[in-house]
């Protein structure tokens, strides 16, 4: 629908909100694993889902996601597709055949090699009766696709790979906490640590004085849909202009680097870097360049040199780098990113901290920074802050760089400060 330039009905929308207005409370504080490998989507996607009161932990590929499903407690996987060491459908088949073992494993144990068989037939059946038409019967995790494919047949790929269902990329969040609603039981939301009101609470609004000005955004951006961006990350426009500025820094050469790989005949790695460029337009709202995105995924995908149409070729990958430009050069009018404190020269003001705090806290921040959890590092921030007045400083970076998702320069304060 979205390829081909159509819109999905508006009442397909109003029964999405009734549900997120209903039910939403009723799942915060729910322990979302993201697999995700862009860092940009990555930040889009804790947004919206922190918004929701939700506890997200990111793994970068799904390698990273079947280790952390193996070791960690999740009420809810959202699953990307496309992803480099190992894709998602992999990743999905590989925890549901985990899963599996582990049932099977347990029957053992309870019931003895000699009654395995007869319980494993039992399971079965209950699990028939309670999972849904599109849920394995094998299945414990709810795992739910990510996808920006618009190819006939993706859907019912995932559905094979052992998904639950599936939300469309970019992320639009009435879609994706309808299906959150969907299938995390509220029992299970509860194991989760109480909810914050979401990040909104936690970081200046926009009226706020205390906003630098270099954090605002105009108000209007060439080749971008601001008021659309804004609103899929619950109107940060702090965040906002971050994502676009990491954009700018990050995606100069990334229309080079498609070309080399379709001069090289690698048309698998240019789909992967065009696909990456489609979804990554879609979370900014950079309509011109997703448009560009688009024509070109849809000329490589599945083609090789002999099959491909060479001059369209040609013309789609100039469409993709003057759109790419255009979008770079529009960022670039928002000036540099703020600055980052330093450690280095004269010392910040939570040098002084007691060290004694940052002992007992600090490897307890590291892993909450390594997992990339916002709500646990901003719930110790807190609680530092609440112990000794010395603590402010100190607490309110914290705050500030967990609301940027910054977690490197939180490992950085705090390693510094604690060595």
């Amino acid at each position: 629908m979205d390829v081909f330039g159509e819109e999905i009905s508006p009442a397909d929308r109003i029964s999405e909100k009734k549900i997120q207005s209903e039910d939403l409370t009723n799942i915060k504080g729910a322990q979302i694993l993201l697999v995700e490998d862009n860092e940009i989507n990555q930040q889009v996607a804790r947004e919206i889902l922190a918004g929701g009161g939700l506890k997200v932990t990111v793994a970068n590929d799904g390698q990273e996601a079947v280790i952390a499903v193996q070791n960690g407690d999740y009420d809810v996987i959202l699953m990307d597709i496309q992803m480099p060491v190992m894709d998602g459908y992999t990743a999905t088949r590989r925890i549901r055949k985990w899963e599996s073992e582990r049932r099977n494993a347990e029957v053992a144990t309870q019931n003895g090699e000699g009654g395995l068989k007869a319980q494993s037939s039992k399971l079965k059946v209950e699990d028939r009766v309670q999972a849904s038409n599109l849920q394995p019967l094998t299945s414990n995790i709810p795992i739910i696709a990510m996808t920006a494919h618009a190819m006939a047949g993706d859907e019912q790929k995932s559905l094979k790979a052992g998904m639950n269902d599936h939300v469309t990329k970019p992320i639009d969040p009435d879609q994706l906490f309808a299906s959150l609603v969907k299938w995390i039981k509220p029992s299970a939301a509860a194991k989760g640590l109480p909810a914050p009101e979401g990040p909104a609470a936690a970081a200046p609004s926009e009226h706020d004085p205390a906003v630098p000005d270099e954090n605002d955004l105009p108000d209007s951006l060439p080749g971008f849909d601001l008021t659309a961006g804004l609103a899929r990350i619950m109107g940060n426009k702090r965040l906002y202009r971050k994502l676009l500025l990491d954009f700018g820094a990050n995606y100069g050469g990334a229309a080079n680097e498609i070309r080399q790989a379709l001069e090289a005949g690698d048309f698998e790695q240019a789909h992967s870097l065009v696909h990456n460029i489609k979804g990554l337009a879609g979370n900014l709202e950079a309509l011109d360049l997703k448009t560009a995105a688009v024509n070109i995924e849809i000329l490589v995908k599945g083609q090789s040199e002999e099959t491909v149409d060479e001059k369209q070729l040609q013309d789609k990958i100039a469409a993709l780098e003057y759109a790419l430009a255009q979008a770079l050069d529009a960022v670039q009018t928002l000036g540099p990113a703020a600055e980052k404190p330093t450690l280095d020269g004269n010392e910040p003001p939570w040098a002084s901290v007691p060290p004694e705090l940052i002992k007992r806290a600090g490897d307890d921040i590291i892993a909450a920074a390594e997992m990339g959890d916002v709500t646990q590092i901003k719930a110790m921030a807190e609680e530092l802050k609440s112990e000794s007045d010395a603590m402010a400083p100190f607490s309110d970076e914290l705050i500030r760089l967990a609301d940027d998702f910054d977690f490197d320069g939180i490992l950085k304060m705090v390693r510094a400060l604690d060595s």
